[in-house]
C-alpha cells in the first residue's frame, strides 16, 4: 500500500473530523439554529424593558413577550442538546475507527517498530491523544460554530440598532487581538513538545514500575526509590510547572479583559443616555448583549489552546499510522518442502551495525537444529527472521524452494509457529488462551492441553478451562505458562516449529513434563531451538555455533566437540556449572 503524506495541524484534524460530515455538518447547522433562538430571548427583554418604560404598559404584550422568550429559551437548548448529540455520536465514531486503524496498522508494522516504542508511549498515543481528538470533534466543532456565529449575528445586531456603542463593544476584541501575541512566548511550540515527550516517558515509567512491583519490593524499595518512575514524573511535573508558567500571564491578561469588557459599554452608553442621545432600553440592551456576546470567544480561546496541544498527538498519531509497513505484497504458498535455508543473511536492527553477517545454514525437513552461542551472537534474531519478525537486509531466507518475502503473510503464520521465551497470558480463559482464536473443537483444545502436559493442573482449578487468568488471584507459574503456549504451538500443529529459549521455566519438577510435551510438539516438523543449556539439544541433527553475528561451526554434538573450539569451551563451562555447589 502507497504511503501519502499526511497533512499537520489543523487542517489535518478537520481531515479526520471530515469521516463523519454529514453528521458534523448536521451539528454544525443545529448550533447555528440554537444561537439564532439564543439571541431571541434577549431581544425580547429589551422589547419588554421598553414597553415598561413607555406608559401606558401593555401588560398583555409583556406577557406575550415573556411566553416567546420561554419558549425560545427551550427551544434554543433542545438544539443545543441535539447539537452536541450529532457531534458526540460523530466524535465516537471516529474514535472507534482510528483506534481500530491503528490496531491494525500495528498488525502489519514490523516488530522492529514496536520495539523502538515503549509501551507508555503506546499507550499516550492510542488513549490519551484519541481522546483529546474525540474532544475536539465532539466540543470544539459545536463551539467553534458557536463562537463564531454568535458574534456575528449579534454584532449585525447591535450596529444596526446603535453603531456608536456596537463600536465601544468592539473595543475589548481589537485590543485582545492587538496585544495577544506579545503575551504568549515564542517557546511555546518546544514548550507543548516537551510536554507530550515527558508525558510518554512517564507513562513508560509507570508501565516498568508495575512489572517490576516484585523486584523493588523484595528490595525494600519503594515509587520515590525507583528511579525509572519518580525521575521520569518529577521531570513532567518540572515540565508542567514552565509550561503554566509560560501561558499563566498572557491567559491571566485575556481573563481581565474578557471580565472587564463591559466598561467601554458602561461608560459611553451612560453618556450618550445622560445627554439624550439614547433610551435607557437601549443601554440596557447594550449591557446584555454588548457584553455577552463576547463570551463564546472564551471558548475559541480553549480551542486554540487545545488545537496547540492535541497537533503534536496527532503528528504522533500519524507517525504510525503512515509509518511504511512491512511488505506484504507476497502472493506464494508452501508447498509440501519445509526445510529452512539463511542464504547470505546480513541484518541490522538501526541501519547501522549489522547483528548478522552474511549468515549461511541449512536446517533439512523434518529435522531439529540448535542456534547457539554467546549472549549478542544473534541466535534470536536469526530465529525470529524465519517468521518475518523482521525483513533481512541482505541474503535471503527460504522455506522449501520460495524466499519468506513472496510468500503471503497469512500463509507464513499458518506454516510457522513460534514459542516465545516470555510467556504472555491474555486476561481471559484459559480454553480461549490455548485457542487463540484458531477454528478449533473443545475435544482439540483438551487433546493438545493433554499433550502439552497442562490438563491436570487446569483440570484443578476453580472453572477448570473456564477459569480466567488473573482474575480472584488465579495465577501459574512460569512452567504452567510455559505449557500452555506449548499446547497453543500444538494445537496450531504448523509444520516449521522455533523455539526460543523455551526451556526457560522448567524446574526439575515440571522439566519432564515440558520434555514431554516437546517431544509430541517437534514430531514430523523442521524444528530450531535456541538454547542455553547445552544438556537439552546435544541429541538435535544440527547445531549451529554463532559468534558476532557469524555462524563459526556447524554439526553434531560429538564432532563440534572436537573441530569447534567456541562449543568445546562453551560445553566445558557448562558441565562445570552443573557441578557446582554452595559449601560452607
Amino acid at each position: 500500500m502507497k504511503e501519502t503524506k499526511p497533512r499537520s495541524g489543523v487542517s489535518r484534524l478537520l481531515e479526520i473530523a471530515g469521516k463523519r460530515k454529514k453528521l458534523l455538518l448536521l451539528s454544525a447547522i443545529l448550533a447555528v439554529a440554537h444561537v439564532l433562538l439564543a439571541i431571541v430571548p434577549y431581544i425580547l427583554i429589551y422589547t419588554i424593558i421598553k414597553a415598561m418604560l413607555t406608559p401606558p404598559v401593555d401588560v398583555a404584550l409583556i406577557q406575550h413577550n415573556i411566553l416567546l422568550a420561554a419558549g425560545a429559551s427551550l427551544a434554543s437548548y433542545a438544539l443545543l442538546y441535539a447539537s452536541g448529540m450529532a457531534s458526540h455520536v460523530a466524535a465516537f465514531n471516529i474514535l472507534y475507527e482510528l483506534r481500530k486503524q491503528m490496531a491494525e496498522k500495528l498488525g502489519k508494522l514490523p516488530l522492529g517498530f514496536i520495539n523502538k516504542n515503549n509501551s507508555g508511549a503506546l499507550k499516550k498515543i492510542m488513549a490519551d491523544d484519541v481522546e483529546r481528538i474525540e474532544n475536539f470533534i465532539a466540543h470544539s466543532i459545536p463551539d467553534f460554530v458557536k463562537g463564531i456565529t454568535l458574534p456575528l449575528i449579534t454584532l449585525v445586531y447591535l450596529f444596526v440598532t446603535d453603531w456608536r456603542l456596537a463600536i465601544s463593544s468592539c473595543l475589548p476584541i481589537v485590543l485582545l487581538a492587538a496585544v495577544m501575541p506579545l503575551l504568549f512566548s515564542k517557546k511555546r511550540t518546544d514548550v507543548l513538545r516537551e510536554y507530550h515527550r515527558s508525558l510518554e516517558e512517564m507513562n513508560a515509567g509507570i508501565v516498568e514500575f508495575v512489572r517490576g512491583m516484585p523486584v523493588i519490593k523484595i528490595f525494600g524499595h519503594t515509587a520515590g526509590s525507583f528511579d525509572q518512575y519518580s525521575g521520569r514524573a518529577y521531570r513532567f511535573k518540572e515540565m508542567v510547572i514552565a509550561y503554566i508558567r509560560d501561558v499563566s500571564p498572557g491567559f491571566g491578561i485575556f481573563i481581565s479583559f474578557i471580565s472587564n469588557a463591559s466598561l467601554p459599554v458602561l461608560a459611553l452608553g451612560s453618556y450618550l443616555y445622560f445627554s439624550g442621545g439614547i433610551t435607557l432600553s437601549v443601554l440596557f440592551l447594550f449591557l446584555i448583549l454588548g457584553v455577552g456576546y463576547i463570551r463564546p470567544l472564551f471558548a475559541l480561546s480553549n480551542l486554540g489552546s487545545q488545537i496547540s496541544l492535541i497537533n503534536h498527538g496527532v503528528k504522533r498519531l500519524d507517525e504510525i499510522l503512515f509509518s511504511h509497513e512491512q511488505e506484504t505484497a507476497g502472493h506464494e504458498v508452501l508447498s509440501d518442502d519445509f526445510s529452512i535455508r539463511f542464504e547470505n543473511v546480513s541484518f541490522s536492527y538501526d541501519g547501522k551495525r549489522n547483528v548478522l553477517e552474511r549468515v549461511n545454514f541449512t536446517v533439512p525437513q523434518g529435522t531439529i537444529t540448535a542456534l547457539v552461542g554467546p549472549s549478542g551472537s544473534g541466535k534470536s534474531t536469526a530465529a525470529q527472521l524465519v517468521a518475518r519478525f523482521w525483513d533481512v537486509q541482505e541474503g535471503h531466507i527460504f522455506i522449501g524452494q520460495q524466499d519468506i518475502r513472496k510468500v503471503a503473510p497469512e500463509e507464513l503464520m499458518r506454516q510457522v509457529s513460534f514459542v516465545f521465551q516470555d510467556n504472555f497470558m491474555f486476561h481471559q480463559s484459559l480454553y480461549e488462551n490455548i485457542r487463540m482464536g484458531m477454528d478449533k473443537t473443545a475435544a482439540e483444545i483438551v487433546a493438545a492441553a493433554k499433550a502439552a502436559q497442562c490438563h491436570d493442573f487446569i483440570s484443578k482449578l476453580p472453572q477448570g478451562y473456564e477459569t480466567f487468568y488473573g482474575s480472584k488471584g488465579v495465577h501459574l507459574s512460569g512452567g504452567e505458562q510455559q505449557r500452555i503456549q506449548l499446547a497453543r504451538a500444538i494445537l496450531k500443529d504448523a509444520p516449521v516449529l522455533v523455539l526460543d529459549e523455551a526451556t526457560a521455566f522448567s524446574d526439575p519438577e515440571n522439566e519432564q513434563l515440558i520434555q514431554q510435551a516437546f517431544n509430541k510438539l517437534i514430531s514430523n516438523k523442521t524444528v530450531i531451538i535456541i538454547a542455553h543449556r547445552l544438556s537439552t539439544i546435544t541429541s538435535c541433527d544440527q547445531i549451529v555455533v554463532m559468534k558476532g553475528g557469524q555462524v563459526v561451526g556447524s554439526d553434531q554434538h560429538t564432532q563440534l566437540l572436537e573441530s569447534c573450539e567456541l562449543y568445546a569451551n562453551m560445553w566445558n563451562a557448562h558441565t562445570r556449572a552443573k557441578n557446582f555447589a554452595i559449601t560452607a
